[in-house]
């Protein structure tokens, strides 16, 4: 076995190991558990730093980033949104880099977590359309509610994509949904004091959300039924 390969699979091992870790010690993928999580730091004058790089982390150890964004909203209202466009471009670029050098191996592993559910659209068709479509696709994987955040990062590195293309792509797709996310989260926390702007902050995501599905049927990206 070559060098090459030893530390390849030192570093597998590693990975699997922090996910272990971050699983067992602080139940990453609990709701309640992240957010006690992350209560625990909230007086901190740093939190906002502690809060983006753990984010970043629980992005590439695929926590939904829907999840992360309801907490951004709840800890910072509306300024919880850099923080999450923030980590999700950082978490976005480490985990595409992660399965560039590891491909096959990194594969294998995502695939596991991918097909724990039923999905309607295999990996395999959505790295084949990423190498067809390269940035136009990434934009719109991240648009649709279709494949997990964490999921489309690593698939996109065992592709052909340039990283710039990647890049491009997953920002422009990221900001506008996240926003109207965030925007939506942090007026229903605050919809006792101010309903109307609750409302309309519902109205907004409704029509992004239905915006978002109107493009999805129509596009030439559409996934198969």
């Amino acid at each position: 076995m070559t060098r090459k390969r030893v530390l390849k699979i030192s570093l597998i091992i590693a990975f699997i190991m922090a996910l272990i870790y971050l699983i067992t010690s602080m139940n990453i993928y609990d709701k309640e558990s992240l957010t006690e999580f992350f209560s625990t730091g909230s007086e901190d004058t740093n939190f906002s730093v502690f809060f983006t790089v753990a984010t970043t982390i629980l992005i590439i150890f695929f926590v939904p980033i829907s999840w992360l964004n309801a907490l951004g909203a709840y800890f910072f209202g509306l300024r919880g949104f850099s923080y999450i466009a923030i980590a999700g471009v950082i978490g976005a670029t480490v985990s595409f880099f992660i399965a560039r050098v590891f491909q096959e191996d990194a594969m294998k592993f995502v695939e596991k977590i991918y097909n724990r559910k039923k999905r309607k659209v295999s990996l395999e068709e959505v790295t084949e359309k990423i190498d067809k479509f390269g940035m136009g696709y990434v934009f719109f994987i991240r648009s649709m509610p279709f494949i997990p955040f964490s999921i489309a990062n690593f698939v996109s590195g065992v592709t052909s994509i340039r990283y710039r293309d990647y890049l491009v792509g997953t920002i422009l797709g990221l900001i506008p949904g996240q926003f109207i996310t965030n925007l939506f989260f942090t007026k229903a926390v605050g919809f006792k004091e101010n309903p109307i702007a609750a409302i309309g902050a519902a109205g907004l995501k409704a029509m992004y959300v239905i915006i978002v599905l109107l493009w999805q049927k129509k596009s030439k990206y559409r996934t198969k039924e």
